[in-house]
């Protein structure tokens, strides 16, 4: 695996590559360079880095002006911001500039071998795992909208013109069948109940089609059948729908178990929700407790803040320091058009198009869109979505 460390030459320079060539997993090939310099060696190189180590110490806007120059290049390395001070102003300053991943001086051997070993095995997944992005939608408190934040996400990556299905594995509720105003008269049951190997056939015959364009694999009609659905009958059905779509939405549903593991292992994002509530924060922690726990090297899990206000007292400044992590988008609050879908049985794009609820579930599309994927997207979004894509 090679890897760039790019920063001012000095002793911070030479213990940081000391700690890198010391780690006994992966096996690096370290490289060299200055943020003036780095950005034609990344290039001109026969072969690109890997990951590249950025140091934000000393020139903190020459560090940064790097970061965001290089995350709008494609292909890219995955880039890895190294602060020398815990300032979540900076933190939040980097992650805007296209970090994907924080460490700090004096850096943790810990730290950074999960940090590379995550990269070294979305590589190996991606090398060898061909068709659309798994995204899994998760929490371990009811009501904060992880169904509602599921169903939105992927009408807006189908307003993108993006082929996208949803799977429901929030087995004895089955809401997304409900919020997507459908009654599907075939659910996963038959895919269960298979005597041979599960083919696109039988798949599709599962489906049941949304207006939108959006394809649902839904929960079984019978709570007492949601315990039939195995981890393997997950992890069979996600490895061959994501062959026949651009994008599979996972809806886990508020509790963890080897169903909702199964997906998360094949997932290339994962979303835990969470509103502005004590309760809500406090099971955040518990999940970052837990997932660390299951050493799923190859993912992070991403907060999202759902139905956002900012006049209210927990802020999410208080959130984040509570998880000690950032929020990666926020949705912001609207019960009176969430009210109007449910009376009028319309989805958000049919009903509130230029909403800021709209606005936003095209914002976190556009953040789970490759970078070399360009979105075909209406005008009047063109420029705000060429922002977000520069700023993350």
């Amino acid at each position: 695996m090679k890897v760039m460390l790019v920063g001012d030459p000095g002793e911070q320079r030479s213990q940081l590559k000391t700690v890198l060539a010391a780690l006994a997993e992966p096996e690096l090939e370290i490289v060299e360079g200055e943020t003036a310099t780095a950005a034609n060696l990344s290039e001109n190189a026969a072969a690109p880095p890997d990951a590249t180590l950025v140091m934000v110490n000393g020139n903190e806007e020459a560090a940064l002006s790097f970061l965001q120059s290089q995350s709008l290049h494609s292909p890219r390395p995955s880039l890895l911001a190294v602060l020398g001070a815990r300032s979540a102003g900076l933190m939040k300053r980097a992650l805007r500039s296209g970090a994907d991943e924080i460490l700090f001086m004096p850096l943790d051997p810990g730290e950074a071998t999960r940090a590379l070993l995550k990269i070294s095995e979305a590589r190996w997944r991606t090398e060898r795992h061909e068709g659309g992005v798994v995204i899994s939608v998760t929490s371990l408190i009811g009501g904060v909208g992880v169904t509602s934040l599921a169903a939105n996400l992927a009408l807006a990556l189908e307003s993108l013109h993006k082929r996208v299905a949803l799977v429901d594995l929030d087995l004895q509720t089955g809401g997304l069948a409900v919020f997507m105003n459908l009654d599907p008269e075939v659910t996963i049951m038959p895919l269960v109940r298979l005597e041979r190997k599960l083919d696109s056939i039988q798949l599709e015959s599962a489906l049941t089609r949304h207006q939108s364009g959006v394809y649902l694999l839904a929960a079984p009609k019978r709570i007492e059948e949601g315990e039939l659905v195995s981890d393997i009958t997950v992890g069979t059905v996600l490895d061959l729908i994501r062959q026949l779509f651009d994008y599979v939405i996972v809806d886990c549903g508020d509790h963890v178990d080897e169903n909702a593991v199964a997906a998360w292992e094949r997932s290339e994002h994962l979303f835990y929700v969470l509103n502005q509530s004590i309760a809500a924060a406090r099971c955040a922690w518990r999940f970052v407790d837990l997932f660390e726990r299951l050493d799923l090297t190859s993912l992070e899990p991403r907060f999202i803040l759902n139905r956002y206000s900012p006049s209210h007292p927990l802020t999410e400044k208080a959130i984040e320091a509570t998880l000690a992590r950032s929020i990666y988008a926020k949705i912001p609050s609207d019960d009176r058009t969430f009210e109007s879908i449910e009376m009028k049985a319309q989805d958000l794009f049919q009903l509130a198009p230029s909403s800021p609820v709209a606005h936003a579930m095209l914002d976190l599309a556009a953040l789970v869109m490759p970078r070399t994927e360009p979105a075909p997207l209406q005008e009047t979004f063109m420029s705000r979505l060429k922002s977000a894509f520069a700023t993350h």
